[in-house]
């Protein structure tokens, strides 16, 4: 928010708080008008022996909500101040004065703003007005600094079974779809399709024809295949860290919005959130699933809803009968809870960021410590270069993804494994790649490419 002044903020107190501040600070007061008492308070809080007298006189929980403020450069939603650090009472200035309310508080935020440490007013977020706790700028430059907050990292515990992790797989997924909108087939069935889809339009890897199909951009698509196998896997994560149409949300499978309402989050700011607490975690470390999400309520609380409000969202648990509105911090579990859940076991498993079990236990891989800068990158050396066998058959080792895209062209696929893909040149591939207007010139000169080496008489033969 724009920072007031600690004149403002006075100003914008009612004159029974501004005459409570200064009994608390020990200042007298001889104006009337509040504008002369917010002046005359102006002057006596801003000086370094005033500021330091009244931290001595903080307990230590309101030294603690203080200095939360400060961490969050004195500013944080009211919503999420009081939440942790109050309650306020409901009751009026004249009251509060009249029965010196100021000096019984009832919780350390209510303790602040007696005290004028801590004021509110309103600013605006992309969602709207939201009520925001500060510290007036006048007074924060002569508190002192807070010690950085260290937080724990999550408990980790024994996965109850063995953690599986998808590796790369994500790139054979994109491969096969580049393969089939190339070839104009149709699609087979590949895992996670919306999500590819989503993420590449997003990218400009793709672009919708007027028929409203989807084709790849060529040079993306080449820049893609040619780059190495890491940053190949890397992109995909790049992807969809920045990505701001896919919305988790919007798939938890428990949850829906009221009929015609839109989705209320954003997901590319929850997501970044998010990412910061599995940052916490130890490469090689397990955790259930249970264990992380309550470090994340607990540390990183407010991710989704970074403004503290909890009652303005429409969202509905779909498994109750009828739909059961979630209103409230104690939806919580039910919302940010099993967004925790559709994070890991969905794209952050389906990028190879994560080992998984079914019950929910998981790890990070070496990609996903490396994509979240835990580690450094992995080393992933070169693959072998394809080989041309004695029987014909061209042997491209799998993530030679460039190779295979091109020999799908023009040589038919005899069978793919863990380590390779193994293709022949028939009288029908090629007969194919004539049809894309791919002369047996340009497929010796290809092959001769990816090989580096001569190519050997029967292949001359048969691709004349």
């Amino acid at each position: 928010m724009t920072q007031r002044t600690l004149y403002q903020a006075l100003l914008d107190s009612d004159p029974a708080r501004l005459r409570i501040i200064a009994r608390l600070w020990k200042i007298p007061i001889v104006s009337v008008r509040r504008a002369d008492i917010a002046t005359e308070l102006a002057d006596a809080l801003a000086n370094t022996a005033a500021v330091d007298r009244m931290l001595a006189e903080l307990t230590e929980a309101q030294r603690a909500a203080l200095d939360e403020l400060l961490r969050h450069e004195g500013t944080r939603p009211w919503a999420i101040f009081v939440r942790r650090w109050g309650p306020m009472r409901p009751v009026g200035a004249g009251r509060v004065e009249r029965e010196n309310l100021w000096q019984r508080p009832v919780s350390p935020a209510e303790a602040l703003w007696f005290r004028g440490l801590v004021h509110r007013a309103f600013t605006s977020w992309p969602q709207g007005p939201v009520e925001m706790a500060y510290i007036p700028e006048g007074l924060r430059l002569y508190l002192p600094a807070p010690a950085p907050l260290e937080l724990p990292p999550p408990p980790p515990g024994a996965a109850t079974e063995p953690l599986t992790a998808s590796g790369d797989r994500i790139c054979e997924q994109w491969l096969t779809w580049l393969q089939a909108s190339h070839a104009r087939r149709p699609l087979p069935p590949i895992p996670h399709r919306v999500f590819l889809e989503t993420l590449a339009l997003e990218q400009g890897w793709i672009r919708r024809n007027e028929a409203g199909a989807y084709r790849p951009a060529a040079e993306p698509t080449v820049a893609w295949l040619r780059s190495s196998p890491w940053e190949q896997w890397s992109a995909w994560f790049r992807a969809w860290s920045a990505s701001t149409h896919w919305n988790e949300l919007a798939h938890v499978p428990t949850l829906d919005t009221a009929p015609h309402d839109p989705w209320p989050n954003e997901p590319q700011p929850a997501r970044t959130r998010f990412l910061a607490a599995l940052r916490h975690c130890q490469p090689g470390a397990s955790y259930h699933l249970a264990d992380f999400t309550a470090y994340v309520h607990e540390h990183f609380t407010d991710f989704l809803r970074p403004d503290g409000d909890y009652t303005a969202w429409s969202l509905y648990v779909t498994e109750a009968n009828p739909p059961q509105l979630l209103r409230g911090f104690e939806s919580w579990r039910a919302v940010e809870g099993a967004l925790v859940r559709a994070y890991l076991l969905g794209p952050l498993t389906w990028l190879g960021a994560v080992a998984v079990s079914p019950q929910g236990d998981f790890r990070l891989t070496e990609a996903g410590a490396a994509w979240l800068e835990l580690t450094a990158p992995l080393a992933c050396p070169a693959p072998p270069r394809p080989h041309i066998e004695p029987t014909g058959e061209v042997v491209v080792p799998l993530r030679r993804r460039y190779a295979r895209f091109q020999l799908h062209r023009v040589a038919h696929q005899l069978a793919c494994d863990a380590a390779a893909c193994r293709y022949r040149l028939t009288p029908e591939s090629l007969a194919r790649a004539k049809r894309q207007r791919i002369t047996p010139q340009r497929v010796r000169a290809f092959l001769a490419e990816i090989t580096g080496e001569p190519l050997p008489p029967s292949i001359l033969e048969a691709v004349a």
